[in-house]
């Protein structure tokens, strides 16, 4: 079936989705809280601004707020892409669920011990048939004070590795000791340096068998806090689905000098009218490529 087939389909169906107050995952129905467009577009910073569309989807989430669906229409290809997550009563994810079209993909589950730490994680692929399954145990470093997470990670039913990660009082992780199947013998320890904006700015890797040490840099951890930041849209002016376009062409056009800062090679800055619409302005990879996406929420009738 032809990509454009799935394009008419996804702009009726997104532009007219207020009207449906259920939606389906797997053999529940829930009723539907809310309702998100997204629309994910590259520009450039031109005198005439083009937007290209790379991606878009719909967001739906329960009256309860503890299921969220995301429908996904890639540009790719001609398949639709959906991924359930499911919360507890105490927001912490349980279980999330991976579609294409109406395929089970991947199934990953999550279980937390009486202090709601997560102390059980497994991914089961329904593709492949490999499972994966990690347990978490919780330690104080007499020490030095520090909480020490230690991971068992199997594959398949068999243990591949064990990870010990440091943390300190403020919950700032500082290292992480990767040891082989028998726990004993080191594969790699991983060290972390933050920036000023509290993101990792350089990860440092030793590896005892060859006595070498790599860093590598964070491009997030390097960014100033100037350059990620949420702001109002700064108008009064009303925006809808069929009117994005030109309101996110006047957000870009009115904030060039922003997105042309030397100072911030990489950046995210989010526009918002703090009720049902947001617009994300952010760097990429990509020669002078800007990406913009456009959230607007609304409820179901």
């Amino acid at each position: 079936m032809c990509r454009c087939y799935y394009l008419v389909l996804f702009f009726l169906f997104s532009d007219n989705l207020c009207a449906q107050t259920t939606f389906k995952s797997g053999w529940n129905t829930y009723a539907t809280g809310s309702v998100t467009h997204e629309y994910t577009y590259n520009f450039n910073l031109n005198d005439s601004i083009r937007l290209f569309l790379v991606d878009s989807s719909l967001i739906l989430t329960s009256t309860d707020s503890l299921v969220t669906m995301v429908i996904n229409y890639p540009n790719h290809d001609n398949s639709i892409y959906k991924t359930t997550t499911y919360l507890n009563n105490k927001k912490q994810i349980i279980k999330i669920e991976e579609y294409k079209d109406e395929a089970l993909q991947v199934t990953k589950e999550w279980r937390y011990d009486e202090k709601n730490r997560r102390n059980c994680h497994t991914e089961d692929n329904k593709v492949t048939g490999n499972n994966f399954k990690k347990y978490y145990d919780y330690s104080i470093d007499k020490k030095s004070g520090e909480t020490v997470v230690t991971e068992s990670s199997y594959f398949n039913g068999r243990i591949e590795f064990y990870t010990k990660s440091y943390y300190d009082k403020n919950n700032v992780k500082l290292k992480e000791v990767r040891y082989n199947d028998n726990n004993k013998d080191i594969v790699h320890i991983e060290s972390y340096t933050y920036g000023e904006n509290g993101k990792v700015k350089e990860r440092s890797v030793f590896f005892p068998e060859w006595k070498v040490t790599k860093k590598f840099e964070e491009k997030e951890g390097s960014q100033l806090p100037k350059c990620s930041k949420g702001m109002p849209m700064g108008t009064a002016e009303k925006v809808s689905l069929h009117t994005r376009i030109a309101f996110m062409k006047r957000i870009i056009t009115k904030n060039q000098a922003l997105f042309s800062d030397k100072e911030c090679h990489d950046f995210e800055y989010k526009f918002s009218n703090f009720s049902n619409c947001d617009i994300v302005v952010a760097s990429t990879n990509v020669n002078n490529a800007r990406r913009a996406i456009f959230r607007f929420k609304e409820k179901p009738l």
